[in-house]
């Protein structure tokens, strides 16, 4: 049996999903001393892998800690891959001796709900504690088209994360690849779907919640193996067939105030702002940086009632800096709401925001442009809806 192939089928024999938890693994035989703080990159009801510091031999059993929710059970080490580096890392597959919800994960994937025994109790001395556990984020579906959702938690992930999503509804689970395009600490954040040919497993998870009003239990966790141009894509500078999805990928551009007006007109099938591919002269003044003055011409990509993408830009902003955009006879304040990555397509782009609910700056460009078009009807409510 080759080195891989025995891990892979212990891992895979439930599903997988991306989770970082630190853990602390012991050595269980007496004639290895190890004590290791390693950090979880996948879980699931049969095992984990976990990256350490050290090689730790293989078919080792060790002791296995979720050291901030005191809770340990046992496993036995399945795979060693070494991962190079300087200092030199390892990838260590584990396989837990009792296969079960050892992580503690709220509306776990289905087929995890197996012959479940409870982890093992720490030493005797220890608090009630022992049974609490470890952290996790609470989802709540609010909104969902074909092309994006919205998920409200208190703990969002930062804009630009690789996500898997796992929405469960009527006994059947619908695991959906996603990136993190809008994130507001403590309200939510956007998720904009990156496999289009997962359009039809969308269509009918959204029939189901539209039929059903189930409220749907929802996993999310970090994505592995994205790509970073997937991450730092800048705006869609063209409106596409689906509003929800506009709408996230402008969410950097936006307030949480405005995006979330904008969500609930939604809801209730009214027009958003006017988005218009347009280029206009536009003098930028601000302080980029490294504290030195801006005061330069650039050009916006489109603009909208309350927010433009602007190119151009020479000097580093960042995003939540304020600059001043002065236009025709008009001049305004804004604040930098995403800044294009250097290297991409996006270089020398930024988003901006009027700090003013009510921005008239546009007004004048956008007369007698049509809105973009409703939401798309292949919406279905979320949690509560």
């Amino acid at each position: 049996m080759g080195l891989s192939e025995q891990p892979q089928h212990a891992i895979r024999r439930s599903t997988r999903l991306p989770l970082e938890v630190p853990v602390l693994v012991t050595s269980l035989d007496p004639t290895v001393s190890l004590s290791e703080d390693c950090n979880t990159t996948l879980v699931n009801a049969h095992g984990c892998g976990v990256i350490a510091k050290r090689e730790i031999p293989r078919g080792m059993r060790v002791r296995l800690e979720i050291v901030s929710a005191k809770r340990h059970t046992t496993a036995q080490v399945s795979e060693v891959v070494s991962l190079g580096g300087v200092p030199e890392t390892w990838l260590i597959g584990l396989e837990l001796d009792v296969p079960g919800n050892f992580w503690g994960i709220d509306f776990a994937p289905s087929d995890w709900k197996i012959d479940e025994t409870p982890a093992l109790p720490l030493s005797k001395g220890e608090e009630t504690e022992s049974a609490a556990k470890p952290a996790t984020r609470r989802w709540r579906l609010t909104d969902i088209s074909t092309g994006a959702c919205y998920l409200e938690t208190v703990t969002p992930f930062p804009e630009g994360t690789p996500v898997l999503l796992s929405i469960r509804a009527s006994n059947q689970e619908c695991l959906l690849d996603g990136i993190v395009r809008a994130s507001h600490p403590q309200v939510g954040m956007g998720v904009e779907f990156t496999h289009p040919e997962h359009k039809t497993r969308i269509e009918e998870l959204i029939s189901r919640l539209m039929s059903t009003r189930e409220v749907p239990r929802i996993f999310v966790g970090r994505k592995e193996g994205h790509q970073k141009e997937e991450a730092i894509r800048p705006p869609s500078t063209s409106p596409s067939p689906d509003p929800l999805l506009d709408l996230v990928r402008e969410g950097p551009m936006l307030t949480v105030d405005q995006f979330s007006s904008d969500l609930r007109a939604q809801r209730l099938g009214k027009r958003r702002d006017p988005r218009i591919d347009v280029a206009l002269p536009v003098l930028l003044t601000g302080i980029d940086e490294n504290g030195r003055p801006l005061d330069q011409r650039v050009t916006t990509v489109n603009v909208s009632r309350r927010g433009a993408l602007l190119e151009g830009v020479h000097g580093r902003l960042r995003p939540g800096d304020r600059v001043t955009l002065t236009h025709g006879q008009k001049r305004e304040m804004f604040r930098v709401a995403w800044v294009g990555e250097a290297g991409t397509p996006g270089d020398g782009q930024i988003g901006v925001a009027a700090l003013e609910s009510n921005s008239s700056f546009w007004d004048q460009d956008l007369e007698g442009v049509q809105p973009s078009m409703d939401l798309a009807n292949l919406r279905g409510p979320g949690a509560g809806a």
